[in-house]
């Protein structure tokens, strides 16, 4: 979650092509990341996004 946070401090929207890259995927990726939250990453990340363009907006 430490890491998801930082790189949402240095990118507006996290999506999948941004765990396959840096960090991420020194780290084994988004697969990695998924299996570690029960496949639902996807899920997470649409609810954390759309969280932080609600409060844009």
């Amino acid at each position: 979650m430490e890491r998801i946070g930082k790189q949402l401090k240095s990118e507006t929207v996290v999506d999948r092509l941004a765990f396959d890259r840096g960090q991420f995927k020194s780290k084994g990726g988004f697969t990695r990341l998924n299996k570690t939250f029960d496949g639902e990453l996807e899920d997470i990340l649409s609810e954390i996004n759309g969280a932080i363009w609600e409060e844009i907006s």
